[in-house]
């Protein structure tokens, strides 16, 4: 247990961390820009992209993708 609590907090943590940042962020912003969602979509989606960040930032790209599709 040690051995993965250390990983996470040197430079695997900082990684993961950056790239969380950078996905949360691409997301929220491309919430805030995308016209065909309407304004309560909006607010649902930032709301769960903030609440559940990771699985709420793929959530929204796969549903974006599906619904383009």
């Amino acid at each position: 247990m040690y051995l993965i609590t250390s990983a996470f907090s040197g430079t695997l943590g900082l990684i993961f961390l950056a790239l969380w940042a950078i996905l949360s962020f691409y997301t929220l912003v491309n919430v805030l820009r995308t016209h065909s969602i309407n304004e309560g979509a909006k607010i649902l989606w930032i709301v769960v992209i903030i609440v559940v960040p990771i699985l709420g930032a793929l959530f929204y790209l796969f549903w974006r993708k599906v619904k383009t599709l």
